[in-house]
């Protein structure tokens, strides 16, 4: 069975190497993968591990209960950027698609998500989630009991809000 990143590997000859501390991350795009597998396989210690050091906004009661109530449907990578050799940084642009226990809506997680790599090994620094802006409402939005649009003289409710 091929490894829930999306390689053409075998779990076990790819994320379950990095899972298990048999070998690490070669690139931010790799942590990026096998944290996705991670969730899937229900790591939760793994994504905790591959925070930054001294991350203290990691909930991984929340992390696991996410992992658990959701069916991992696949990850889509957007985008891969490396900063300068210097800089030692990556950001990964992603797509992950999951769905309720019950598989009735699906859900999509869209984030650009922040590496840093510190003493040759690669950790996850910070996301942003891209959404999409708030709707906005073409026409001012009119109460019940305002006078109609229509210029009737009744209330809202009693004409065109009927």
């Amino acid at each position: 069975m091929s490894c829930p990143c999306g390689t053409e590997k075998a779990y076990e000859e790819c994320c379950e190497l990095l899972h298990e501390g048999k070998a690490k991350a070669q690139s931010a795009e790799q942590l990026m993968r096998s944290r996705y597998s991670a969730f899937v396989k229900q790591k939760i210690n793994y994504i905790g591990e591959t925070h930054i050091p001294g991350t203290t906004d990691f909930d991984a009661s929340e992390a696991e209960q996410w992992a658990n109530q959701s069916i991992w449907k696949g990850l889509e990578i957007v985008k891969t950027q490396l900063g300068e050799e210097k800089d030692q940084t990556g950001v990964v642009e992603f797509k992950a698609l999951y769905s309720d226990q019950k598989e009735e809506n699906n859900f999509l997680h869209h984030e650009v998500a922040k590496f840093k790599k510190i003493e040759d090994v690669w950790y996850y620094e910070d996301g942003q989630i891209v959404g999409h802006e708030p709707l906005k409402r073409a026409t001012p939005k009119v109460g019940r009991n305002e006078p109609c649009v229509c210029g009737s003289g009744k209330k809202f409710k009693k004409c065109c809000g009927k």
